[in-house]
Parts: structure tokens; sequence; C-alpha cells
């Protein structure tokens, strides 16, 4: 179903306007494998392996970067992922941190969660976190099955809830391969979601730019970004 969604024309065309030229970032919170993470993604995403920036390069141009090299996507396994392991306030020169470039870029941010005591505070906190920097959030998985009973966690955690990453402790390959083929599709609806959304957003302030093209908004916060940069550097 998913797939056929992807391959639907009327449906592609209208959702590249604003993911266009798709760069998801991948953030495992405290507890995770960032290596099994990625290892597990490039499974989901069919093969492509997540593209994981220097802990100190510089959000913004890492972005501009990939939004100029990546071409319209028709699904999220044609977009580009990025696996960011360092903390997304944290500042990489004057006023270049994760949370302001992936608000001023509009792309999506996929939290990673490890199922252990205290992981659905954390996960609200995240979550909070992009809702005020305003990222759009693809959502939340773990990486492992939570072992909570009678815990919902897109109920109880009030987030887009995707399902968790299969680990190696699945009981039999076979059910090894369909929490990851959940998971995919799970993903793939949530991407298609945040497409409409976006493109009601666009439409709504007529900032309708070319897929993988800079808008006005992501412009002027990369021109101020320019300028803090080199204004601290001298």
């Amino acid at each position: 179903m998913v797939d056929a969604m992807a391959c639907s024309g009327a449906s592609a065309g209208a959702t590249q306007v604003r993911l266009g030229g798709i760069t998801v970032v991948v953030h495992p919170l405290h507890g995770v494998d960032p290596q099994a993470v990625a290892e597990i993604m490039a499974i989901v995403l069919g093969g492509q392996p997540l593209f994981r920036p220097e802990a100190e390069a510089d959000p913004f141009q890492v972005l501009q970067q990939l939004t100029s090299d990546t071409a319209a996507a028709l699904s999220p396994a044609q977009g580009s992922w990025l696996l960011v392991t360092t903390e997304l306030a944290a500042h990489h020169g004057p006023g270049a941190n994760w949370c302001t470039a992936l608000a001023a870029f509009r792309r999506p941010l996929l939290l990673v969660v490890a199922p252990r005591p205290g992981w659905e505070g954390q996960a609200r906190a995240y979550g909070a976190l992009a809702r005020q920097s305003g990222i759009p959030l693809l959502g939340v998985t773990s990486h492992g099955e939570p072992h909570a009973p009678h815990f919902d966690p897109a109920l109880e955690l009030g987030l887009p809830w995707l399902g968790h990453l299969p680990t190696e402790g699945a009981p039999t390959t076979q059910a090894w391969q369909d929490q990851l083929w959940l998971l995919r599709e799970q993903l793939w609806l949530r991407w298609w979601q945040l497409c409409r959304t976006e493109q009601v957003m666009a439409l709504s302030t007529g900032d309708l730019s070319a897929p993988g093209a800079s808008s006005p908004g992501q412009q002027r916060q990369h021109q101020q970004h320019e300028v803090q940069h080199h204004g601290g550097g001298q």
C-alpha cells in the first residue's frame, strides 16, 4: 500500500513542494547505540546508508549542501538521511545548532529512545523541544521493544509513535522481519502525513519553493547565520 502511494503521480506531485528534496535527521537519545541504529535503518531504507556528519560540522552548511544535492524524493528511501549524535541544542559556532537549522530548513526529525526506565520522560522532553523549535517531528521509535505492560506509547506520550527497531533479541527470524516491515510501513505513512501537512502550510503562506530549493524563510535564516558566523570569526 505504501509503495503504491509512492508511485502515484498525483500524490507525488502534490506533496513535493516542501519536502521534495527531503533530508530526515535521525537522533538517537541517551543510551542508544548509534551504530546499531544506523545498521537497522539502512535495512529499513532498502540498503541506503545514513550519513553521519562530523560532530563539529556546521548544521546549516550540512543541510544547505544536502538540499542542493538531493533531487525530489517520491518516498523516504529516496531522500537523504542523517544520523546526528550531538545534542540538538548544542552550539557549533555563533548561532549554529541543529534545532535552529532543522527548523529553518523544515527538515523532519526521528527520535530513537532506549527502552529503559525513564525513557518516556526523555521522549516527551525532546518532543517538546522539537515543537518549541518549530521542527517537523517525524516520530518516535525505540531501539528494542519497551517493556511496559498496559502502556500505549502513542496515547501516553502524545507523540507520533512509529513502533520499535527490531533487535537481535527477536524470538525468530520471521518475527524480526515482521517488526522491520511494520516499522517501515509506519515510517512511510507518517512521512506522507508530514508531506501533506507541509503542502498545506506552503499553500497558506504562499511559500511554494521548488523541490530541493531553499524557501525564503530558509534563505533568511541561513543569511543571518552566515552574518553571525563571519562576525564571530573576526
